[in-house]
């Protein structure tokens, strides 16, 4: 608190004197200008002077300068009272009335005193706020260094890349070169040999034709009949008719298809460090923006989403595929002879099936032709669940700890083994990174989830881990699927939940709560909006909207 003699300075009334007639009466502006009091008569002859008339001339209280000495305001509360005085407590100013009635026992300091406190704390923000200004500027700059070293880097790869096409071309042409240059030379050989066996053939026709002339022309009464028979009997022999020319054999091209994977491996591929926005998704907000079900009680196998409104669907006992929209409405279907358990897009043309009945096989379904065909026989394993990643390499689940890995061709190209542990399902990620369901125990509800790269390594193992601080006990997880942030969407038919495990976290969350009424998930997949697309044991379809935030 401040002294009793500073007190009864505060309560003082403030007088001023005019600068002009020395009056201390009436002094009730201010010239900002001039830096001077005036008052009221004064004031009238200043704002008419014709040096001073533009001058700035305030309420006195109003001064915004007036050397180096704080000008205080008038008090709103009590007239012709200024506020010189400042209350720490209430961070406000005040005048010597104030101070008496609401403010005698709070901290307070002269308007003076705290004005060159304030002025000084101005004065470091300002050097702050300098500072910041100089940072941002720094940033700016770096970032624009940056964008250009980046879009550089950009520039050589690209060359880098169509060089590579140039020479992958050239190599292209040259085979294709030398394949029609051999074309070619069969064409010239066959034509040399054409010409040789014509002209052969057209001679012996005209020898063959002379000698019948002759032979017209023989009179058949005479003795020469015994010549032309003598001669005949001797050139004939020597034009068989049972010796034919070669046939040529005709030139076949035998058309390989075209390994991406390999091609790839010969060309190139791009590594960069995937940076993903970080998005969560909101359980609270999550809304159901549909519900169906397309064949009674039949248990959902398989989802793929075609866009944001569509999905295939592979349902239980059903010999065929569904195509619906949101709203169950079935716009197509293909027949099959077989029933289908799990499937997988390729690309927007193609379908990857796999069988219900413990099959070998997998099979590829042509959307254009409506045709299946066995993409691939995986003999002596059973060909379970099945995904694609982004090179085009399928990957295939035996109920082993096996996974096998085919080329688009369906050749089998490698086995990826993953711990000892049974493989149920398998999902494909970004950066070659896989997440399967592994059974680490004898009962299903026994399960984990790893994370691995593309040679089995795990990376990273979840096993029920929730972000509430809880863990899941027993846990029956089904057909998984991800979206384009890879986020991990897994079913829990056990719990009647679906988990979302985040791309760099160890810790899941519950999307569902018992308002959505999801009973016994098995399957489920994420459309090109985001929208998770969840199939029930009972043959119920939910189509929900994941609120995601930043």
């Amino acid at each position: 608190m401040a002294s009793n003699r500073s007190v009864r300075r505060a309560q003082e009334p403030v007088t001023y004197t005019c600068a002009l007639c020395d009056s201390g009466d009436e002094v009730r502006w201010y010239c900002n200008d001039c830096q001077e009091n005036l008052c009221d008569r004064c004031k009238d002859f200043h704002i008419r002077a014709k040096k001073t008339k533009n001058d700035d001339v305030v309420p006195i209280g109003d001064a915004n300068r007036q050397g180096d000495k704080p000008v205080p305001e008038v008090c709103k509360l009590h007239s012709g009272k200024l506020c010189d005085l400042f209350c720490s407590d209430c961070n406000e100013l005040l005048c010597g009335i104030c101070l008496s009635k609401t403010h005698k026992n709070h901290n307070w300091e002269p308007f003076e005193d705290e004005f060159s406190s304030k002025r000084q704390h101005l004065k470091e923000h300002m050097t702050a706020i300098s500072a910041k200004i100089e940072h941002f500027k720094n940033e700016t700059s770096e970032r624009h260094h940056d964008n250009d070293g980046f879009n550089d880097n950009i520039d050589t790869v690209r060359k880098e890349v169509n060089s590579k096409r140039t020479k992958l071309k050239a190599e292209v042409d040259s085979i294709a070169d030398a394949i029609l240059a051999e074309l070619s030379a069969l064409e010239k050989e066959e034509s040399a040999m054409y010409k040789k066996d014509c002209q052969r053939s057209e001679k012996k026709v005209e020898e063959l034709t002379r000698l019948l002339n002759e032979a017209e022309m023989t009179d058949t009464s005479s003795v020469s009949l015994f010549e032309t028979e003598r001669s005949l009997r001797t050139k004939l022999p020597l034009y068989d008719v049972n010796v034919r020319y070669v046939s040529p054999k005709q030139p076949r091209f035998v058309t390989e298809s075209i390994d991406r994977v390999m091609l790839t491996k010969t060309f190139g591929k791009l590594h960069h460090v995937i940076q993903y926005e970080k998005i969560d998704i909101d359980s609270k907000h999550v809304q159901r923006l549909s519900k169906f079900t397309v064949i009674q009680h039949n248990l959902i196998f398989g989802i793929c989403p075609v866009d944001d409104s569509h999905a295939w669907l592979a349902i239980k006992q059903y010999q065929g595929l569904v195509l619906v929209n949101k709203e169950g409405v079935v716009t197509e279907t293909v027949k099959l002879n077989f029933c289908p358990f799990r499937i997988t897009m390729v690309g927007a043309t193609d379908i990857l099936l796999t069988s219900y009945q413990d099959s070998t096989f997998v099979y590829k379904l042509s959307l254009h032709k409506k045709q299946v065909t066995t993409f691939a026989d995986i003999r002596r394993h059973t060909a379970c669940d099945v995904s694609i990643n982004e090179w085009g390499e399928v990957f295939v689940t035996t109920g082993t700890p096996d996974i096998v890995v085919l080329n688009q061709s369906g050749t089998i190209i490698r086995k990826v083994t993953i711990g000892l542990e049974r493989i149920k399902h398998v999902v494909c990620l970004s950066s070659g990174r896989l997440c399967v369901v592994q059974t680490t125990g004898g009962k299903w509800t026994d399960m984990n989830i790893k994370i691995t790269d593309e040679s089995g390594t795990v990376i990273q193992t979840w096993t029920g881990e929730l972000d509430n601080g809880q863990k899941v006990g027993r846990m029956h997880l089904w057909k998984m699927s991800c979206d384009k942030y890879d986020r991990v969407f897994v079913p829990d038919n056990h719990n009647n939940q679906v988990y979302v495990l985040p791309r760099d976290g160890k810790q899941a969350m519950c999307l569902l709560d018992k308002t959505h009424g999801v009973v016994k998930p098995t399957v489920l997949g994420v459309d090109t909006c985001g929208n998770v697309w969840i199939g029930c044991e009972d043959g119920t379809v939910h189509v929900m909207d994941c609120n995601m935030k930043k």
